[in-house]
């Protein structure tokens, strides 16, 4: 008898060869490039994954001394916030509401006449902009409103580290020790972003994928002066542009709210 079985279709061969540890990393961004323009999206904007509470075992920097902290349950989103998913924020007013800004944030707006990210638009940067990969030139005022019209808000430092970490002092997603072939870094593949869902050897404990590499990631906590439009907001997790001394649970940095930087993006969270 006849085999009944169908050939699969492009995207079903596409999402294969993305996660296809046997290709390179060249190989496998091509892929979820191909499945951008295909129209198909690797993940929902909001796909939520519950981070129980637990004790963050939080480490300054790689060999420091443990800080035990009790973090109550929460939510983080299970990839970065991509091109696509911040086009549904353009085309849905969100640079003309108010009501999705902080005030500086919105003030910050009105006096940069900011209608949409840094990049945007420009054939330079045309491989950031391609839907799966992450949004970047979003400054900390627009991710936090973009984190308002999804019905979300940016993570702690303490939420952050936590879902990168689990329940160990790990001072990667994936283990104790550094692999290259985990994350997005510097001289490895491309020298831009990497689209999400590339790296499943590099998912944090709790099924996180892009922790670390690929870009910084705002957070709400602020540190230093505040200047003009307020205080810096620390970012974590090291980008694309870095080197792996710098990537990894304990990567940490900070930029005004007002930094729109091509290594620089973000991701949602909520509490349960």
């Amino acid at each position: 008898m006849a085999s009944t079985s169908q050939p699969p279709n492009a995207a079903t061969t596409l999402l294969a060869r993305m996660t296809d540890l046997s290709l390179d990393i060249v190989q496998r961004c091509a892929a979820a490039d191909a499945l951008s323009h295909l129209g198909q999206r690797l993940a929902a904007p909001r796909r939520m994954v519950l981070v129980p509470a637990g004790t963050l075992h939080h480490k300054a920097a790689r060999d420091a001394v443990i800080e035990p902290l009790a973090v109550e349950a929460f939510r983080l989103a299970q990839h970065l916030v991509t091109v696509a998913d911040f086009h549904d924020f353009i085309d849905g007013g969100g640079y003309d509401d108010p009501a999705l800004w902080s005030p500086p944030g919105w003030r910050w707006r009105l006096d940069e006449h900011v209608e949409q990210p840094r990049f945007w638009g420009e054939d330079q940067w045309a491989s950031y902009l391609i839907d799966n990969r992450p949004v970047v030139g979003v400054s900390y005022f627009e991710a936090e409103a973009y984190a308002c019209f999804r019905g979300a808000r940016l993570p702690s430092e303490q939420h952050w580290e936590r879902a990168c970490r689990g329940d160990d002092a790990r001072d990667y997603p994936w283990g104790q020790h550094w692999n290259e072939h985990a994350c997005g870094h510097r001289g490895y593949g491309l020298r831009a972003t990497f689209p999400i869902g590339v790296f499943p050897n590099g998912v944090s404990p709790f099924g996180l994928f892009d922790m670390v590499g690929n870009v910084w990631q705002w957070t709400v906590d602020e540190r230093g002066p505040e200047a003009a439009y307020g205080s810096p907001r620390v970012v974590r997790g090291g980008a694309w542009n870095n080197l792996p001394w710098s990537i990894g649970c304990a990567g940490r940095n900070a930029y005004p709210p007002t930094a729109r930087f091509s290594n620089l993006g973000f991701r949602l969270a909520s509490t349960t």
